[in-house]
């Protein structure tokens, strides 16, 4: 399937991409601008919206389902950009221009295409069409095909400090999240890896997770909640993935004597921990959960029994 840009995206505050952004519209103005662009970079930091936001100041427009603009991403429920939707681009470059005299498209993201589809790309990217301009979204260089990227302007996109994740999320939370406090901003900055979009999209359950994670380990009895929530079918189990990890990261620090801060309940829990963990069991710890954590999802594994597994070894073993 081939989108336009959906009405539901977040529009999240562009900081940090003033310079970026100079560069590129120059290149335009002076008739410079590469036909393909690869912005990379971590994910959630704001590529595509930047992305979207460029070139629709070139085209203009504000809308964001400009006819001259075409957004491709993975369709839902599919583990790849299939080959089918990189050849529908030859539709949309081949046809006139609706409104302006340019035309863009963006692949968001580049990594998620499949090998026919990396294929079929790579021919386009040999032959391009005047006015019509490339945006590919990367958050793994590694994943592209070192063939695709020799044909783009590669453009980094540097990581966001906490004081800029800050200020998105506070400028973008009184129409997403609740009221935050500095503890859970300071959550939120460490456990989506200072990504905006993450925090938004998930930030309510990612405090809460934590919070109840803490808790059935202080307590040493799993909170019902936790069961409930990994066990709606809509939960994006990649959500719990990242609290236990986070834990795991947070107690190592404990562990290895460089926690500047505790978070909620960690200082009792992780003091009582670290009189059972020394740093090879902890290590261990560490590795079993990972792998049993990383399997859940590719090959279907009970959540619960995953989950009461995780508790037991943190909590009796």
């Amino acid at each position: 399937m081939l989108y336009f840009f959906p009405l539901n995206i977040i529009a999240l505050s562009l900081i940090g991409f003033d310079s970026i952004k100079s560069t590129l519209l120059a290149s335009y103005q002076n008739n410079k601008l590469h036909h393909a662009i690869l912005f990379y970079g971590k994910k959630g930091v704001g590529k595509a919206t930047f992305a979207k936001h460029f070139a629709l100041e070139i085209l203009q427009q504000t809308n964001v389902n400009h006819p001259d603009l075409l957004y491709i991403e993975k369709e839902e429920e599919k583990r790849d950009i299939t080959i089918d939707q990189i050849r529908k681009i030859s539709n949309f470059t081949n046809q006139t221009s609706s409104i302006s005299k340019n035309k863009f498209i963006i692949i968001n993201a580049a990594d998620d295409l499949n090998r026919n589809a990396a294929n079929a790309l790579l021919k386009m990217l040999e032959e391009p069409h005047a006015n019509n301009f490339l945006i590919l979204i990367s958050h793994s260089l590694g994943k592209l095909l070192p063939t695709i990227k020799s044909r783009c302007q590669l453009v980094k996109i540097n990581d966001l400090t906490f004081e800029e994740f800050t200020v998105i999320l506070k400028k973008n939370r009184p129409s997403v999240l609740p009221k935050l406090s500095d503890d859970e901003i300071k959550i939120l900055a460490e456990i989506c890896d200072n990504s905006p979009a993450l925090a938004l999209e998930a930030g309510e359950d990612l405090i809460e997770l934590y919070n109840n994670f803490l808790s059935s380990i202080k307590n040493k009895k799993i909170n019902e909640q936790i069961f409930k929530k990994i066990s709606d079918k809509s939960f994006n189990f990649e959500i719990f993935i990242k609290v236990v990890n986070f834990f795991l990261q947070r107690l190592s620090l404990y562990n290895a004597g460089l926690m500047s801060y505790f978070l909620f309940t960690e200082k009792e829990i992780f003091t009582q921990l670290n009189t059972k963990f020394n740093k090879e069991k902890l290590f261990n710890l560490s590795d079993n959960i990972g792998n049993s954590l990383s399997k859940t999802i590719p090959f279907g594994l009970d959540k619960k029994l995953i989950l009461i597994n995780i508790f037991n070894q943190i909590c009796f073993e």
